[in-house]
């Protein structure tokens, strides 16, 4: 119960912190603000197409993970194919006399042995395009993660720019009224003054 209390306590903190580093909405000309709000609309829009290509790329890469590994599989099936297949050439090789025979079977040893390192290699060259591709994933993970931060904090500040926008425009509004409430009382004295 003492750390539901603590908990709630630090909670209570961190949000009446966190409020009351909002800032109030304030008087601003508008159309440096609408101007900021533009560019910073502008800003998101780009960072959303980055985003999607990032995505996209993404897929794609996952994608050639998949096509990579089902290769790797499929070598290692054939792999223990040819070992199967090399215990049985070396054995007829010990036990045959024929020279022919035994060159035919040696032939058949090296072709075993050559595509074994030919699939060797390539599933060496898959498992590096998967490395590749993790890696270049969580990059653009990060990245679209860091665009979805600035486009948040981006659409704040928007929000806050209208805030500013719709009180600069009552004040001009009051300050309208206020004007035209002189103006009035101006002619009205001048009307006195003149008769």
């Amino acid at each position: 119960m003492k750390y539901l209390l603590l908990i709630l306590f630090f909670l209570w903190v961190g949000t009446f912190s966190l409020i009351s580093q909002i800032p109030a909405p304030h008087y601003v000309v508008i159309d440096d603000a609408k101007a900021e709000i533009t560019m910073l609309s502008s800003r998101n829009q780009e960072m959303e197409r980055a985003s999607a290509v990032l995505g996209n790329e993404n897929r794609n890469l996952e994608e050639e993970i998949i096509r990579s590994e089902e290769f790797i599989v499929r070598a290692n099936a054939i792999i223990d194919q040819l070992s199967a297949s090399a215990g049985e050439l070396y054995t007829l090789m010990q036990t045959n006399r024929d020279s022919n025979t035994k060159r035919d079977l040696q032939e058949r040893v090296n072709a075993n042995r050559q595509s074994r390192y030919d699939l060797e290699n390539r599933k060496r060259r898959e498992n590096e395009t998967i490395n590749q591709a993790r890696v270049q994933i969580e990059g653009n993970r990060k990245k679209i993660a860091v665009n979805r931060v600035r486009g948040n904090a981006n659409d704040q500040r928007n929000e806050f720019l209208q805030a500013c926008i719709d009180l600069s425009i009552s004040e001009n509004q009051d300050v309208g009224s206020v004007l035209d409430n002189a103006d009035r009382v101006r002619l009205e004295v001048e009307r006195l003054l003149n008769q």
